[in-house]
């Protein structure tokens, strides 16, 4: 798995152990010597994130809706760029350029693409495996809720079933190692 695709907040003012993650997480993408894939912002927590694979040695794919390009919000540190009309446009490039999805700290944005994913999955078309990275407890109340569905015959699978939780780069490890056998 060399294509990581990431969903993480635009925000900066955001806890230390959500910043602490995206460190770890960058440093764990570019000294392993894989390609970032994410939404191509220089804003927030998704530039502290690109920005960092770099500095570990790794390489960044932006998938950028226009939107970014009108704006004038799009990062530097692209060594592959991929435009896309849309959002939407956006979520379906990131599904496609990903090997697995790790959903960092995030809001509205970051929940919806990892829906998009869930979704997908659910009906049988090609996603990768989401992984929750639960930073100092940020998803559990997602978790309780896909719980909560599933417990309501709602989803055909429990949060454990529908993606992986992890609180570590060790962790995040083993369900990457996990995933190519």
């Amino acid at each position: 798995m060399t294509h990581i695709g990431v969903f993480l907040s635009s925000y900066t003012d955001l806890p230390q152990a959500y910043l602490q993650a995206a460190d770890d997480v960058a440093r764990w993408i570019g000294s392993t010597g894989r390609t970032l894939v994410y939404g191509g912002s220089r804003c927030g927590l998704m530039e502290r994130l690109a920005a960092g694979v770099h500095a570990h040695g790794g390489k960044v794919m932006g998938i950028v809706p226009q939107i970014l390009v009108e704006k004038d919000l799009v990062s530097t540190h692209l060594d592959y760029t991929l435009y896309t009309a849309d959002l939407n446009d956006r979520k379906a490039a990131l599904l496609r350029e990903s090997d697995i999805l790790i959903a960092l700290p995030g809001g509205i944005g970051t929940l919806d693409e990892v829906f998009t994913a869930l979704s997908a999955e659910s009906i049988g078309l090609r996603s990768p495996h989401v992984v929750l990275y639960n930073a100092d407890g940020c998803w559990d109340s997602l978790i309780a809720l896909l719980d909560e569905l599933y417990a309501k015959g709602l989803t055909s699978g429990t949060a454990r079933q529908l993606v992986s939780v992890v609180d570590s780069i060790d962790g995040l490890t083993a369900v990457v190692e996990g995933r190519k056998q």
